[in-house]
């Protein structure tokens, strides 16, 4: 059975629907008061067509009220910004940012890491380590314990955190327990929402927690774009320790196992693989190459020694987060449709619509099948071959996925469906680019007509961009970044992407101008040193002329 998530933006709307109580009591009196003054309890002796009457006004009112309830609860589901499904959305990262979580609980205290270190003691070496090899990236500290504090904001200065690693300890966090969780959504908080910085959780804990919230906390990362790796410190085996009143004594280990698993767990539950970007991972301290692993992701954004070559834009990269599906627009069509068949049924007469159904049932049957069997019949099944093409585009199984678009696009142009056409190119474009088949993507997302809906036109002017900018042509992909945003002006990815895209622009203008520049100073250098030499040439020539001609005449002279 398929679990979908769903999940509430403003949940305290819903407190909303309480309005529905006193409403449906004052329609319920009210309608009672209409029934009383219009005398049906007495045409209802005299008369079987009065009593159908009055079946059908209490019939009429009570199918009012439903409609008009549904038509509230859909508008309140509505404001509270109920969202279920996911998609993945191309974002643009540059230079990097991380933050590192470190777990003080008294756990920590225990001395069985390598060298007859404690584990914070070990944890606080192996983040000197790490801190030495990402100069270029900005850092930010938060201590775990019963809560998640945020002890240094994200920055370059690597003084401040340098002091604090020498100092850090359990009594710096009054708070008893053990909340990952809650340090890994204070490290979230810690980076700005409108940053372009690929950012990534490093927390360092013995696995210990006690209140369980890692997981959820975690899925939060995935579904955000941002990488949480997961280092292990301490021995498997069990050590005793003091707990935080010094007197009791408990035993604690390195929970390595339980780690892995929630890793899994959280990228079962978001449907990501190993070979994604982004990755919620667990890494062994102990573990041979277990700092390169970390220091992976951050050398793409240029953010360590050996990927930085002081140019923050020449080491950009593409990743996907993954995005909600917001449904406010199915609840809101809902209301509106519930709102009018509310005043649709006290406008019915029972009676007719029965006699009216009976003489169209014939020709709405005919008018079914002709639809059927002609453009609808093709529309409804390119809109099926699209559904099933999609869900071997999210099972990865992209040759399946351009097998059955490609096939959409050909039937749609041969038929005039121009409803499923632009949707299956778009599709076509998006598959084509995950397999990083650039130039084939690119034709097909122009080839998009300016009669397809806006977020599909949208969409496709903001991939060009990224295919674009990824070619090295910012030109173009600034031009492709401005469309986009001319169809929907309130998107922060483009107007990111456009801002990267215009710097980069402008720096390889400024780039050609100063060589152009050298190039004009050495021709004109040449040429000033080839008239100097030719100068000096014709007066070493003329003064050799006039010597000869003086010697000459004077020899003449003498004989």
């Amino acid at each position: 059975m398929m679990n979908i998530d769903i999940t509430c933006q403003r949940p305290n709307a819903l407190y909303l629907l309480l309005f529905l109580i006193p409403a449906v009591i004052v329609s319920v009196m009210q309608c009672r008061k209409i029934v009383k003054k219009a005398g049906f309890f007495r045409l209802m002796k005299d008369s079987s067509a009065e009593m159908g009457r009055m079946r059908h006004f209490s019939v009429m009112m009570t199918s009012r009220l439903v409609f008009r309830s549904l038509a509230w609860i859909m508008l309140v589901l509505a404001c509270s910004g109920i969202s279920w499904g996911t998609y993945l959305e191309p974002v643009q990262k540059n230079g990097s940012s991380v933050c590192f979580v470190f777990d003080i609980s008294y756990s920590m205290n225990a001395a069985d890491a390598a060298g007859g270190l404690t584990r914070l003691q070990a944890a606080s070496s192996y983040a000197s380590m790490l801190l030495s090899h990402i100069p270029s990236s900005s850092v930010s500290v938060v201590l775990a314990k019963g809560e998640g504090v945020t002890v240094v904001p994200l920055t370059e200065d690597r003084a401040v955190i340098d002091s604090l690693l020498t100092a850090i300890s359990p009594e710096l966090m009054s708070a008893s327990g053990t909340s990952l969780g809650k340090g890994v959504r204070t490290a979230l908080k810690s980076f700005p929402e409108t940053s372009g910085n690929a950012n990534a959780i490093w927390v360092f804990t013995d696995g210990d927690e006690t209140d369980g919230q890692l997981e959820g906390a975690l899925g939060e990362c995935l579904r955000k774009g941002v990488p949480a790796y997961i280092i292990g410190f301490g021995s498997e085996s069990e050590s005793r320790i003091l707990a935080g009143d010094g007197k009791t004594s408990v035993y604690t280990a390195l929970r390595s196992e339980k780690m892995k698993r929630i890793c899994e767990n959280v990228m079962t539950k978001n449907k990501r693989t190993k070979g994604d970007t982004v990755l919620v991972r667990y890494v062994d301290a102990t573990e041979a190459g277990s700092a390169l692993t970390l220091l992976d992701y951050i050398e793409k954004t240029g953010g360590t020694s050996a990927g930085n070559d002081g140019d923050d834009f020449e080491n950009n990269f593409v990743s996907y987060e993954v995005k909600p599906v917001q449904r406010y627009q199915l609840f809101l069509g809902l209301a509106v449709m519930f709102f009018a068949l509310g005043f649709i049924v006290t406008e019915i007469d029972p009676e007719k619509i029965a006699s009216a159904f009976r003489k169209t049932a014939a020709v709405s049957l005919v008018a079914a099948s002709f639809i059927l069997t002609s453009c609808a019949e093709n529309t409804v099944q390119n809109a099926g071959t699209i559904l099933s093409s999609s869900w071997c585009w999210y099972q990865h199984k992209y040759n399946s996925a351009v097998a059955g678009f490609l096939q959409v696009a050909f039937d749609a142009a041969s038929s005039g469906d121009e409803i499923t056409e632009p949707y299956a190119v778009y599709d076509l474009a998006a598959t084509y680019l995950m397999q990083n088949e650039n130039d084939a993507a690119e034709t097909r997302f122009s080839s998009i007509p300016d009669s397809a809906p806006s977020d599909i036109r949208y969409a496709s002017w903001y991939n060009r961009g990224i295919i674009a900018y990824k070619e090295g042509d910012y030109d173009r992909a600034t031009e492709c970044f401005i469309n986009a945003l001319k169809i929907d002006g309130k998107k922060m990815n483009a107007k990111i992407n456009l801002e990267l895209s215009m710097t980069k622009a402008e720096k390889d203008a400024r780039i050609r101008e100063n060589m152009l520049t050298e190039v004009s100073e050495s021709q004109e250098t040449d040429t000033m040193e080839t008239s100097i030499f030719q100068r000096i040439k014709e007066n070493d020539r003329n003064q050799w002329k006039n010597s000869a001609q003086t010697e000459t005449v004077s020899s003449a002279a003498d004989y």
